[in-house]
C-alpha cells in the first residue's frame, strides 16, 4: 500500500508518516514500481506509535518502548518505566492546569451571565466594591475604594488571597457599608492605634460570624498560618498607607486561627 493509504488507516497524515521515518521510529519500506510499498507490519508499527503519542509519551521515548527485546518483560525495563512515569507526570500536571482553567472559565461565564464584573475576585468581594463605588459620597472616597479594589484584585490574581477571605468583606445585608464608606473617606495614617485595632477586630468578628465555629475550626486546621504573612505584606507594600492596618489584620487573624484550633 502507498503512504496515503497507511496514513488514512492509522488516522494521521502523510507528512506525519514521513516525519516518523526521519526520526527513525518507522522503518522505510522497500520501493516497488517507484513507490514505497507499506505492508501490515508498517501499519501495526505506526498504530503503536500513534497510540503512544496519544497517551502523551514523548517521541524520544517511543522507540525505546517499542524496541524493547521481546524476550524481556517490559515492566522490568527501568528506562521504559521512567519514560512512562515521566509522561504520566506531565499529563497529570497538564490535567491539573486544564482543570483549573476550566473552573475559572466556568466561574467567569456564570458571572457574565449574571451581569457581574469579570474579575479574579469572588462575587462577594466584587459586590462589596460595586456597592461602595456607587454609594461613595465624594471622589476622594471613591478613589480610596477603587485603590483598595485594585489591591484586592492583584492579591486574588497572584494567588495570595485564600477563598475564605471573601468573608472578611461585608455582605449587602450586614449593615456595614455606611461605616466602611466613612473609613474609606479617612486617611488610614490618621487613625489612632485603637481605631486600627477596632477596624481589624470588626473584620475578624464578621469572618467568625459568617462562617460559624465549626467552619472556622476546619479552616484553622487546614490553613498554613505562615501563608498569611505574604498576603498582608502585599497589602502593606501596595496599600498606599495601609501598612498599619495590614499588620494589625495579620496579627489578629493569626491569633484567631490559634484560638479556633483550640476550640473543641
Amino acid at each position: 500500500m502507498r503512504v496515503a493509504e497507511i496514513a488514512r488507516l492509522t488516522g494521521t497524515t502523510v507528512r506525519t508518516v514521513r516525519y516518523y521515518h526521519k526520526q527513525g521510529l518507522l522503518p522505510v519500506p522497500e520501493e516497488r514500481g517507484g513507490w514505497r510499498d507499506y505492508d501490515i507490519s508498517h501499519v501495526a508499527r505506526l498504530s503503536r506509535i500513534r497510540w503512544l503519542v496519544q497517551a502523551g509519551v514523548p517521541l524520544k521515548s517511543i522507540a525505546r518502548i517499542l524496541d524493547s527485546p521481546t524476550d524481556e518483560v517490559v515492566s522490568t525495563d527501568a528506562a521504559v518505566l521512567d519514560d512512562l512515569s515521566g509522561a504520566l507526570a506531565v499529563i497529570e500536571e497538564h490535567l491539573t492546569e486544564v482543570t483549573r482553567q476550566r473552573d475559572m472559565l466556568a466561574s467567569l461565564l456564570e458571572r457574565a451571565r449574571e451581569g457581574l464584573a469579570v474579575s479574579p475576585m469572588p462575587p462577594r468581594m466584587v459586590a462589596f466594591f460595586d456597592r461602595l463605588e456607587a454609594e461613595a459620597p465624594d471622589e476622594r472616597t471613591r478613589a480610596a475604594v477603587r485603590r483598595d479594589r485594585d489591591l484586592v484584585d492583584v492579591a486574588c490574581y497572584s494567588g495570595h488571597m485564600p477563598p475564605e477571605a471573601e468573608y472578611l468583606f461585608p455582605g449587602p445585608n450586614d449593615g456595614e457599608d455606611a461605616d466602611a464608606l466613612v473609613t474609606y473617606g479617612q486617611d488610614t495614617e490618621d487613625l489612632t492605634d485603637a481605631q486600627v485595632e477596632e477596624r481589624a477586630a470588626k473584620n475578624i468578628a464578621r469572618f467568625e460570624r459568617t462562617l460559624g465555629p465549626r467552619r472556622c475550626r476546619e479552616l484553622a486546621d487546614s490553613v498554613d498560618a505562615a501563608a498569611i504573612a505574604p498576603l498582608f505584606k502585599l497589602f502593606a507594600h501596595l496599600g498606599a498607607g495601609g501598612a498599619r492596618l495590614a499588620g494589625e489584620m495579620e496579627r489578629q487573624l493569626t491569633e484567631a486561627i490559634t484560638r479556633w484550633r483550640a476550640t473543641p
